[in-house]
């Protein structure tokens, strides 16, 4: 059994065994405190022991029914709902009950009690053994309560860190598959045209908005997929916006390396690009994409060059968000040292750069998303 399952876990037998291993360690305790001989050599006679073991008899049913009434009486009745001055009432009966219950328990254990000098079961006696154990009881249950309310407080920190991981993956997968509404206009757009033009590419073009749409439907849910079909739906893309008769972009690809054996996450290169022809399609002028894309072993290189940039668009252009959000991305699956990505800017041009390490390994992968919003942008 794990610590953690022995600590957190609901299941019976894990209960069972937190609560038998709680009483045992607190009981032993007790019994040894409770030896009380009154010469040193008492320490060598069975009765020293036996009179501490009838003590905790005695006195053991008070403090466990205490500790339970606290956790699963006054705690979920009071406390969770804030009624405090209820609390301190139920705190106070439980008090005067317990002393009322251990004043007759005091009775039966110093009337069988016989050390060298008898102990008188008066009242006196028997109230303030009374009194002394109830007040174990209370600090025992004051601590299970105090046990009870961090781990309560720490199990729901856990799930609200969970709720919180699993929404941002479910945004960030709702983001990654969601290709922007223009461009699924435009290319309908470009589909209706050629169709009503007779033209040869229309078939063409159906194909590639069907395998583009399939692709960040279907593909998105997946932790890794080939490079190539990443690279197969990033031409889907481009041939898409080519089309456009509208579009000011020309795009350009090219391709070096293996790229049939490696894994990568899905859509990042196609967002990626998406998000650029979308910052540059606001931008009055004509201009140019390039991208080159290499892999050599298991590292991948990409530069995305934007070309023929004037001063004033380049101030425009919102390239902070573009390389913001891509790092999200980037951060569902990978650590920040298997991946590097940044901007550089020369006249009348700039590249966006990005390295990554790919796997072949899907387990190499993290498992949630993380959550990490700070900024990748560093302008140069």
């Amino acid at each position: 059994m794990k610590w953690n399952d022995f600590i957190f876990s609901k299941k019976p037998s894990h209960r069972v065994a937190r609560h038998l291993g709680f009483w045992l360690v607190y009981c032993i305790y007790f019994w040894i405190q409770s030896w009380a001989p009154r010469k040193f050599d008492e320490f060598f006679i069975k009765e020293t022991y036996f009179y501490a073991f009838l003590n905790l008899a005695c006195f053991a049913p008070v403090f466990i029914s205490t500790v339970y009434f606290f956790i699963y009486f006054l705690l979920p009745k009071t406390l969770e709902r804030k009624k405090y001055l209820l609390f301190v009432a139920g705190f106070l009966i439980v008090y005067v009950i317990g002393t009322l219950i251990n004043y007759f328990m005091a009775g039966i254990f110093l009337t069988h009690v016989h050390y060298s000098t008898p102990v008188e079961a008066n009242f006196r006696r028997k109230i303030e053994f009374g009194n002394y154990n109830t007040r174990w009881g209370m600090i025992i249950a004051t601590i299970a309560l105090g046990i009870k309310l961090s781990k309560n407080w720490y199990q729901q920190q856990k799930e609200n860190l969970e709720i919180l991981k699993r929404k941002t993956k479910s945004e960030m997968q709702l983001q990654k598959a969601r290709i922007h509404p223009e461009l699924l206009f435009r290319s309908l757009n470009s589909i209706k045209v050629s169709i009503q033009s007779e033209s040869s590419q229309a078939g063409s073009l159906i194909l590639s908005f069907s395998d583009l749409l399939s692709y960040s439907l279907y593909e998105n849910d997946k932790r890794l997929v080939l490079l190539e079909k990443e690279i197969s739906a990033l031409q889907h893309l481009i041939f898409l916006e080519q089309v456009n008769k509208e579009n000011p972009i020309e795009i350009q690809m090219q391709t070096n390396g293996e790229i049939n054996k490696q894994h990568i996450a899905p859509m990042l290169i196609v967002k990626l690009l998406e998000e650029s022809i979308d910052l540059l399609r606001n931008q009055p002028d004509y201009y140019q994409v390039h991208l080159q894309i290499s892999v050599e072993s298991s590292n991948f290189n990409l530069n995305i060059s934007f070309i023929d940039l004037d001063k004033e668009t380049e101030t425009d252009i919102n390239w902070s968000s573009l390389l913001v959000n891509s790092k999200t991305r980037l951060n569902e699956y990978y650590s920040d040292d298997h991946f590097q990505i940044k901007l550089d800017k020369i006249k009348n041009k700039a590249i966006i750069k990005l390295n990554l390490r790919l796997t072949e390994n899907h387990e190499e992968i993290n498992e949630m998303p993380t959550i990490n919003l700070i900024s990748a942008y560093d302008a140069k």
